[in-house]
């Protein structure tokens, strides 16, 4: 099998989506299917040859050259407009229909329009809520998916997947794909002792610790909220992607007068596993906040990394994340949006150490369940059985 995955975005950069498709396509190849990544040239890499930038790609997100890469400037050099989107969504499908692909993967509608119309074969990736956020394209998705061309819809989550069926995708044609984690990455396994002394953070302190984004959706301003009713607590917060982001969760936490919480940079997500090992609890913002405004899931990758490690998760009692996660039993499940509850429930977990090991316990033994080969070996499988039943 032979497949084209188109993606307009930046690569290499901080943001999760370039590491999903990046990984995605890494473990596919070592499924034995046989994948070109088309993406944009970045300007910093244009008089690099493929094998250096496949290279460079392939260090920075800590994965194998199991893929090839298709890369094309079509609008140089590429900036914050972000013009090559268009550039991109409209090249890229043209050069895809001469490749003589078995299908076209891609978490862009663009390119899906133009390969169908094409005569080629599709399918869409999405974490999104779409029929939600944008009701309005319901029968345009039905008209889409009726296509016998177009193959069907991987999401992220059980909940997307159901979305998509309640606005008319036949259940055949979508699928629910969990993302996943890479178990080397997490070797050599660290005691909670050991990481620390590794990081150089205080071993006596009880620590919570987010990592991932912090952009205004995501609400981590609520960690700083439950610092104030919790000062027994140390916060520690790994992200960004940007300063601005990492300058505007500070300030709140000054402007508060909370000193128990360090908000750090970005880093490289294959140097977070020892921050992970440091945790006696790891977290996911207690709020509504992304579902309930932005209608997004809050179904990350970060949940998956939480898993591996082997640490209390703790998370808000919403739909999304109650795919993966019990309360009492690999997870705390809280109130979203009440920083006062979401603190008492961290000093509950503080002051049980039984109830932290039987957490943490089974959060390690279902993450097993969730790598990024088990995952791609699914897809593989969906792809093949969409191409069979034509």
């Amino acid at each position: 099998m032979k497949i084209c995955t188109i993606c307009d975005d930046h690569f290499p950069s901080y943001w999760t989506s370039t590491n999903q498709v990046i990984t995605t396509a890494s473990y596919l190849g070592k499924q034995g299917v046989d994948v070109d990544l088309m993406i944009p040239t970045m300007g910093s890499m244009l008089l690099r040859s493929k094998e250096r930038k496949l290279r460079a790609l392939c260090e920075f997100y800590g994965v194998e050259p199991t893929f090839q890469l298709k890369d094309y400037f079509t609008m140089w050099p590429t900036n914050r407009l972000r013009i090559e989107k268009l550039t991109h969504g409209l090249f890229a499908p043209v050069m895809a229909n001469l490749g003589k692909y078995d299908l076209v993967y891609t978490r862009h509608i663009l390119p899906v329009f133009l390969t169908l119309a094409a005569g080629g074969r599709a399918i869409f990736e999405t974490y999104r809520l779409l029929p939600d956020e944008f009701p309005k394209t319901i029968p345009l998705l039905r008209w889409i998916t009726e296509k016998d061309n177009f193959l069907g819809i991987t999401t992220h989550s059980e909940l997307s997947r159901d979305v998509f069926i309640k606005a008319g995708v036949p259940e055949h044609k979508v699928v629910a794909l969990h993302n996943g984690y890479d178990p080397a990455e997490f070797e050599p396994r660290l005691t909670k002792q050991e990481a620390r002394e590794l990081l150089g953070i205080p071993k006596d302190r009880f620590l919570a610790v987010y990592t991932g984004h912090m952009t205004p959706m995501k609400g981590v301003e609520i960690f700083v909220d439950m610092a104030k009713f919790a000062p027994e607590i140390d916060f520690l917060l790994i992200g960004g992607p940007t300063t601005d982001d990492v300058e505007r969760v500070q300030n709140y936490a000054r402007s508060q007068g909370v000193s128990n919480v360090t908000v750090s940079g970005w880093i490289n997500p294959h140097r977070v596993p020892p921050y992970l090992y440091a945790a006696d609890v790891l977290m996911i913002p207690p709020t509504s906040k992304p579902l309930r405004i932005h209608r997004r899931t809050v179904l990350p990758i970060k949940l998956f990394n939480y898993l591996a490690a082997g640490r209390v998760i703790f998370t808000p009692d919403l739909p999304d994340t109650a795919e993966l996660l019990q309360h009492g039993v690999n997870s705390y499940r809280v109130e979203p949006d009440n920083p006062k509850v979401a603190a008492e429930a961290l000093l509950e977990i503080a002051g049980d150490p039984l109830l932290a090991n039987s957490l943490s316990e089974r959060a390690f033994e279902d993450s097993k369940q969730y790598t990024w080969s088990e995952r791609a070996r699914k897809l593989k499988e969906f792809m093949e059985a969409r191409l069979s039943s034509l």
